[in-house]
Order: C-alpha cells, then sequence, then structure tokens
C-alpha cells in the first residue's frame, strides 16, 4: 500500500461521461462559471467543436 493520496478526476464514480461530448467523442474542457443571483458557481463541459453539453454543481450536495 501507497503512502500518497489517490487522485481522481470526476465523480469517483466511475461515470465520466459528463466530461466526453456526445456528438463526436471529444474531451470537453471544465469552464467554471458564476450561477448568479447568489447561486454560487458551477462548470460547465465544454466541446471544442459542439459548445458547451453538460454543467454541473459541484457544491449541489452542501447547499
Amino acid at each position: 500500500m501507497s503512502d500518497f493520496p489517490e487522485i481522481r478526476k470526476g465523480d469517483g464514480s466511475g461515470n465520466e461521461l459528463y466530461r466526453t461530448c456526445p456528438q463526436c467523442g471529444r474531451d470537453c474542457e471544465p469552464e467554471p462559471f458564476e450561477a448568479g443571483d447568489g447561486e454560487g458557481i458551477r462548470i460547465g463541459f465544454s466541446c471544442p467543436v459542439h459548445g458547451v453539453h453538460t454543467v454541473i454543481d459541484p457544491f449541489e450536495e452542501s447547499r
């Protein structure tokens, strides 16, 4: 067993489809933005060809 922490990408569920463009299968870049009206931030995943396809709230469970 290693003394180094485990580094995970995504939500830990193993389902990283929200990071993949459903049209072309490209990996999408995360783009943080303000949700407005004091609602905090959201993360949009944007395909370089097809634009934003998924928006998540990384703090949804703590609101």
